[in-house]
C-alpha cells in the first residue's frame, strides 16, 4: 500500500508543479477583459479516487466489489461555444494489488455547461474505450465505455481554473461487468 501512496503523491506533486510553473499571476490581468466562456483550446489534468467493481477474474480469484483506487487523467479539449465543450481523455485506474492489473479508458466527452461566469457548473457525457485487467486475470479486456457525470470549473483567472467532477463508467460488451464512479480535482489552463 505503500507504493501506492507514493505514486498517488507523485502524481499529485507533478499536477501542483505544472499548476504553479505555467506562468501568469493569479489575478485577472488588467489589459485583459475575463472570458470564462470563450472559444478555445484548453489542456486539463486530475488526481481521482475511483471506486469500482468487476465481477470477473480467474479462479480462484473472487469479484471485486466496489473497491477504491487512486487514478489520473489527462484531457485535451475545445471549447466549441460559450455552452459547449468537446475533449479527448486518457484515464488510468491504478490497482491497488498490482499497478500492471489496472484499468485505462481513452474517450471522447462532451461537456454541457449551465453557466458562463467565473464559476461554470457542467453536464458530461462520453464514450470511448475501456481495457480492463481485475486481479487474478491472466489478460485484459476491452471493449466499449460510456461516461455521465457532472463536474464544476472555478476560474482563478482568464486562462487557469480548478476542477471538480464526478461520473459514472459503465463498460459494454467483453466489459459489460466493469463498473467506475471517480470523483476528481485537478487544475485546467485555457489557452
Amino acid at each position: 500500500m505503500s507504493q501506492m501512496r507514493r505514486l498517488f503523491a507523485g502524481c499529485l506533486l507533478v499536477l501542483l508543479f505544472f499548476f504553479l510553473c505555467a506562468g501568469g499571476t493569479w489575478a485577472d490581468e488588467d489589459d485583459e477583459e475575463p472570458d470564462y466562456a470563450r472559444t478555445g483550446a484548453y489542456f486539463r489534468g486530475a488526481a481521482q479516487l475511483a471506486v469500482w467493481t468487476a465481477q470477473e477474474g480467474t479462479f480462484p480469484a473472487a469479484p471485486v466489489s466496489w473497491q477504491p483506487d487512486f487514478a489520473f487523467d489527462l484531457a485535451i479539449g475545445w471549447r466549441n461555444s460559450e455552452r459547449i465543450a468537446l475533449e479527448a481523455e486518457f484515464e488510468w485506474i491504478i490497482n491497488h494489488e498490482q499497478p500492471t492489473d489496472g484499468s485505462w479508458l481513452l474517450g471522447v466527452n462532451g461537456k454541457f455547461f449551465l453557466l458562463e461566469d467565473r464559476i461554470q457548473p457542467y453536464v458530461i457525457l462520453g464514450a470511448g474505450a475501456m481495457w480492463v485487467k481485475v486481479p487474478g486475470a491472466n489478460v485484459s479486456k476491452g471493449d466499449w465505455a460510456f461516461r455521465n457525470g457532472i463536474g464544476v470549473d472555478v476560474y482563478l483567472n482568464n486562462h487557469w481554473a480548478l476542477t471538480g467532477e464526478t461520473s459514472f463508467v459503465w463498460g459494454v460488451g467483453s466489459v459489460w461487468d466493469n463498473y467506475f464512479l471517480n470523483f476528481s480535482l485537478g487544475a485546467m489552463y485555457r489557452f
